[in-house]
């Protein structure tokens, strides 16, 4: 649990820099480099007393609601490896970059489009064609510059993002993210993926999924590669659409194994509809269940949520509001010990 040095060092020093002869010193590196021994102990005590605290708050999230027996159904779904994470932007703005909706008005302040243009289509989910309207208007150049220096900048790995490799060490993994975490994740616990597949070319995944290879799926593509990228209402009207690559990768990944939603929404997109109308037209008797790290808000009306969710044959394991880092982490680190 090195990568979570950062944090201790952090609490060590919250109470301010000493002083010496008129020269600040944090006391993290006072103790650690005049006493690295008491500094490594100090660091073990801290790290266990952390770890009771996180798995008492899983203990208390799963008691809420139905959490319990679902999450004893993930628990032995996953301890028989019939399971791959499938990570959304929760994770990624963990580590500091925008969400979508924030990147789209970022993006729209730098454009001619109307803000309240833009606010109109996103409220009603029309994310798409919000991304199309962007581009359009700055053009292809500026609008992909744009997206690849704010989603190829490089931020510290923050957060849920180091139990993926240590929960799925051997496992694909799917995204819809644009960065490139998850791959410096994995990079720095083990040797990466065997391959990695972006937007328009999974045709074969499934296959090789199937005979053991490691591999990073990344359904909308890449930050910098427009061409397998599905970003844009055309571009995901070509990879959705019936019988091109991403539909039918839905098509058959979700005869295979349990996916484990972490950092994702899971509102109403292409990736969710794709996934009902695979329920739809095949029953939910006949696939794996899915099931969810979610966020449950305040004003959400919780039944509602969750039949939405079933028609994708999805089970969310809620979470409270705002509680997004410890939370997500705190269950993680519950499935990885048990």
């Amino acid at each position: 649990m090195d990568f979570l040095k950062k944090k201790y060092d952090e609490e060590l020093n919250s109470e301010g820099a000493v002083e010496i002869v008129g020269y600040p010193f944090d006391r993290s590196r006072i103790l650690g480099e005049l006493e690295p021994t008491t500094y490594d102990m100090a660091f073990a005590d801290w790290l266990e007393q952390r770890r009771l605290r996180l798995l008492e708050k899983a203990d208390e999230i799963i008691s809420q609601f139905d959490n319990a027996p679902r999450f004893e159904r993930l628990k032995r779904t996953y301890k028989a490896g019939g399971s791959i994470p499938f990570v959304g932007a929760g994770i990624s703005i963990q580590c500091g970059y925008p969400g979508w909706t924030k990147f789209l008005y970022q993006t729209c302040a730098e454009s001619h489009v109307r803000g309240d243009v833009l606010t109109e289509l996103l409220q009603k989910g029309e994310y798409e064609l919000a991304a199309q309207l962007l581009h359009d208007d700055l053009g292809a150049a500026l609008f992909n510059e744009n997206m690849e220096s704010v989603f190829s900048s490089e931020k510290d790995l923050i957060g849920a993002i180091h139990y993926l490799p240590l929960l799925y060490p051997g496992s694909s993994v799917i995204t819809t993210n644009y960065d490139r975490l998850i791959e410096r994740a994995y990079k720095g616990f083990q040797q990466g993926f065997d391959t990695i597949k972006y937007g328009r070319s999974l045709a074969e995944c499934v296959r090789l999924m199937a005979a053991g290879s490691r591999m990073l799926l990344k359904l909308h593509g890449e930050c910098d590669q427009a061409e397998d990228r599905v970003l844009l209402k055309r571009e995901y009207d070509a990879a959705y659409a019936d019988g091109a690559s991403v539909e039918i990768f839905f098509n058959r990944v979700l005869f295979g194994k349990s996916l484990l939603f972490v950092g994702c929404s899971l509102t109403v997109d292409r990736t969710i509809k794709s996934m009902i109308e695979v329920v739809s037209k095949y029953g939910a008797t006949t696939l794996p269940r899915h099931y969810a790290i979610l966020e449950l808000k305040d004003d959400d009306d919780r039944v509602a949520r969750k039949k939405s969710l079933a028609a994708a044959n999805i089970f969310p394991i809620w979470y409270p509001e705002n509680d997004h880092e410890e939370s997500i982490e705190s269950i993680c680190l519950k499935l990885l010990e048990d």
